[in-house]
């Protein structure tokens, strides 16, 4: 059982991080445990292991008695980002 549960959070988390990646979960948007488990046919369990690896990633935020919701987007590290691959693409 156990095997089988981490490797549905892991299914799970790559799903979710898709869906986050390509905007169909917008940054502040509700992550409904309830609803992850109807979807993906799985106990809470699962679906926790998931949410609890995307918030350490920075992904998905938590709040007690709030629940998750998609990382707002943080301005100063996307400009970092773009910084960085500008100074690594003229150093080619």
């Amino acid at each position: 059982m156990f095997v089988r549960t981490r490797g549905m959070a892991a299914e799970i988390g790559a799903r979710l991080r898709v869906m986050i990646d390509e905007g169909e979960l917008p940054s502040g948007a509700r992550i409904d445990e309830k609803e992850l488990c109807v979807t993906f046919d799985v106990s809470k369990t699962p679906s926790r292991e998931a949410l609890k690896v995307l918030v350490s990633e920075g992904l998905v935020t938590h709040r007690q008695y709030i629940g998750y919701r998609v990382a707002p987007i943080d301005l100063a590290d996307l400009n970092a980002t773009f910084e960085l691959l500008h100074g690594l693409e003229t150093s080619y």
